[in-house]
């Protein structure tokens, strides 16, 4: 098959969905079957090893980009399926000009569902522009059966269209940091001696207000505990700074910003517990590399995250500050349930990868294109 693809998120101080482009990419292309066409309208640094054909041009605004250029070179290119892994699509495609299948990946619909966390802009052209883009699709892929139930009840397509392909942690998480690692960072990020980590962009939906409620509830018990935030700064975060700022314990809450994955790794694997009980996820990396570097985890109930914890972390409501401070005090306390937790995250990994979502996504690209 000849595949167009989107790498735009396949960038500098990438998270979530640029690090499922590059992931699924790079396994997909290991495969060696398939013919790949990266289409940007950034430079090419980020994937200059890939032996992969690479188009432009460089564009500022990717909406516009995409729109035009990348239309005209889907039109000129001619590729057996074009794939969008983060959402958008030409409209022209939609419409059928010209005739080029494609495939988009929904991470999840929060943008429906919690409209209030999102920029106007993005608001108003995903909720626009998404029902159409997915009732043209050949296929949606979605990270969890959790937000294919969320596409099938939100967005006008058939089930048969949408199929849920599992992500997983990178294959540096299966791997303890080496000592010199672990002593660099640690300096590096000023780490105190122990601590919970939560990790993912500061905004909203990560829900780390109540977070730092809870860690002030639950901190007078353990006064040598403290928690670290990983996560660039993201929209509308300024609650969050405006709560860190007021805690009685805010000297002992450490924001480290955006991180290196060797960082990630370090923190991953001298945390006591990973805390991540966002309101909304359609997958949640985190958790699973928190699990594949031996992390015990705490996660919210409901949307996807029961479902990629399976059973192998410390389930609250993401909503009740005195179910997340009971979890917290829970995985501090109990060494005898981070043991097990440890046990089964790490069971739990194992049982994804990269190279299944690589093959269960070629899958549906072989179906819609009718090739092999």
């Amino acid at each position: 098959m000849k595949i167009l693809v989107d790498v735009t998120t396949w960038c500098p101080g990438r998270t979530g969905v640029g690090l499922y482009t590059e992931h699924v990419l790079r396994a997909w292309q290991a495969t060696g079957q398939d013919e790949l066409i990266f289409a940007t309208n950034k430079d090419f640094s980020e994937f200059s090893d890939m032996p992969v054909h690479k188009i432009g041009p460089r564009m500022p605004i990717r909406a516009a980009w995409m729109q035009t250029a990348l239309a005209v070179q889907a039109a000129k290119l001619r590729p057996d399926a074009a794939f969008f892994p983060n959402y958008m699509a030409p409209l022209t495609l939609s419409a059928g000009l010209p005739r080029i299948p494609y495939v988009i990946t929904v991470h999840d619909l929060a943008i429906f569902l919690y409209p209030e966390t999102f920029t106007f802009k993005k608001r108003v052209l995903q909720r626009l522009l998404l029902p159409t883009l997915a009732r043209g699709a050949a296929a949606i892929l979605t990270p969890s059966e959790a937000t294919r139930r969320d596409v099938l009840r939100i967005l006008p397509v058939q089930p048969e269209r949408v199929v849920a392909v599992p992500l997983a942690a990178d294959a540096r998480f299966h791997t303890p940091p080496d000592a010199l690692t672990i002593a660099r960072e640690r300096k590096n990020l000023q780490l105190p001696k122990h601590f919970l980590l939560a990790v993912g962009t500061l905004e909203p939906r990560k829900n780390l207000v109540r977070l730092i409620e809870a860690f002030e509830r639950v901190a007078p018990a353990h006064p040598d505990i403290a928690l670290v935030l990983a996560g660039g700064r993201g929209w509308k975060d300024e609650g969050i700074a405006r709560t860190l700022n007021a805690s009685p314990l805010k000297n002992r809450i450490h924001p480290v910003g955006y991180v290196s994955p060797d960082a990630l790794k370090v923190l991953y694997h001298e945390a006591i517990a990973l805390c991540y009980p966002s309101l909304y996820e359609g997958f949640g990396l985190p958790v699973v590399e928190a699990m594949a570097s031996g992390a015990p985890v705490l996660t919210s109930r409901g949307s996807s995250l029961d479902e990629v914890a399976a059973g192998a972390a410390v389930a609250v409501d993401p909503l009740d500050v005195a179910e997340i401070a009971a979890g917290m005090t829970q995985l501090i306390s109990d060494g005898d349930l981070r043991a097990r937790l440890r046990a089964l995250g790490l069971a739990r990994a194992a049982e994804l990868s990269w190279a299944k979502t690589a093959t269960g996504t070629r899958a549906v690209f072989a179906q819609v294109t009718g090739k092999p």
